[in-house]
């Protein structure tokens, strides 16, 4: 038994151990400057256990929130008369199986809905990425689900779409191919490897195909409308920065960088009270000194492929890595000027930040519940983020 252990060890290190791992970029992007705050304190977590990774959000007219979670159910999230919040499932990715979100190996079958917003062109319809399933639209009125495309229009296939951001006229969806090599249930993997394979993707409307705008890119996330041209944010998530790109001239500059995490979604914000404008930045994990593990181990690439070689559980990895919980807020030239923070852990993994309602609302593709943060017009959180972009 043990000899059939150890066989099946080195099966599966083989193929990491002998594939190429990146030897530059990752250790020189500069480490980001965190002063500790408690910002997040007070938030609740709700729908524990039921509502697990709410990794992103869009917003309905009525302040409701739809997101997908890791069992590959897509839900809203309202509010009730009684002042309650109430979570409904609307449909799902992949198969209805009660076994659904116990194991990240299930996610190819169950599906993974991550980046979603809704259509310009007819607020009925919600686009979609899904980590295994493509790029889907949904009929709000039916629930129904629909495959909008699956590969490119040279034949690659989506490995891990990731966010979806519709043009300023709706005639084409952006989509972020975040590597071409890994699943979302290698992320690690990619990550350690420090190869920049990810896509930036064009889904055109008039013939459904889907063209590559740009290749090479480390690790490309969340997406959001620029402030002051027809342009638009990328996270960028190992490298720590966030790109701007402008469709008219194709050009890709770099917007925010030096950033102190590893980033996830990106989204606008603007204070219902004083119209001060910004995005906010979901930081997974902090990147920032005195310790940071991914850059701990940067630049030793024999050492990643070790690591990304080694049969580990999927749990055990993200378990090396400390909790501390940030939402980052830009202002509208790209710098960070607050972040709003979870020192402790108990709030962490944060994907994405959307304000509706007077709540703060935090997403996670990790954690088991939907995150609150009071947000009202005398809140902490809130006056420290409006002070700050001012």
């Amino acid at each position: 038994m043990l000899k059939t252990a150890a066989l099946a060890a080195m099966a599966a290190v083989i193929p990491y151990v002998l594939s190429p791992v990146h030897t530059v970029n990752i250790e020189s992007f500069p480490l980001g400057v965190l002063e500790r705050n408690t910002l997040l304190d007070g938030a609740e977590h709700l729908f524990q256990g039921d509502v697990v990774g709410p990794e992103a959000f869009t917003v309905e007219e009525d302040g409701s929130l739809i997101t997908g979670l890791a069992d590959g159910r897509i839900v809203r999230i309202s509010s009730t008369e009684d002042g309650g919040v109430l979570s409904t499932t609307l449909a799902r990715t992949g198969v209805n199986d009660s076994e659904c979100g116990s194991s990240i190996e299930l996610e190819p079958r169950c599906g993974r809905p991550l980046g979603m917003h809704l259509d310009p062109l007819n607020p009925n319809k919600l686009f979609i990425v899904d980590g295994y399933k493509g790029f889907l639209e949904m009929d709000l009125k039916t629930n129904q689900i629909t495959t909008l495309a699956t590969h490119t229009e040279d034949g690659s296939p989506l490995v891990l779409p990731n966010s979806v951001l519709p043009s300023s006229d709706g005639l084409i969806i952006y989509i972020t191919d975040t590597s071409v090599t890994y699943q979302r249930r290698r992320i690690f993997h990619a990550a350690f490897s420090g190869i920049p394979t990810g896509r930036l993707l064009a889904y055109h409307r008039s013939n459904g195909s889907i063209s590559i705008i740009r290749e090479g890119l480390l690790m490309p996330n969340g997406m959001a409308h620029d402030y002051h041209r027809k342009c638009f944010l990328i996270a960028l998530t190992i490298s720590r920065e966030v790109k701007r790109y402008c469709p008219h001239d194709n050009t890709l500059t770099t917007f925010a960088k030096g950033l102190p995490g590893t980033l996830d979604n990106i989204v606008r914000y603007s204070d219902p009270y004083t119209h001060e404008r910004g995005f906010l930045l979901g930081i997974g994990s902090k990147v920032a000194k005195p310790f940071s593990l991914l850059t701990a181990i940067a630049p030793f690439p024999s050492l990643r492929r070790w690591l990304c070689g080694l049969p580990l559980p999927y749990t055990w990895l993200y378990k090396l890595i400390p909790k501390h919980g940030i939402l980052g807020v830009l202002d509208t030239d790209g710098n960070l000027v607050t972040t709003l923070q979870d020192p402790t852990g108990y709030t962490s993994w944060v994907s994405e930040g959307v304000v509706s309602n007077g709540s703060l609302w935090l997403g996670s593709w990790l954690s088991p519940h939907l995150t609150r943060v009071p947000f009202g017009k005398t809140s902490p959180a809130r006056l420290n983020v409006v002070n700050a972009l001012r």
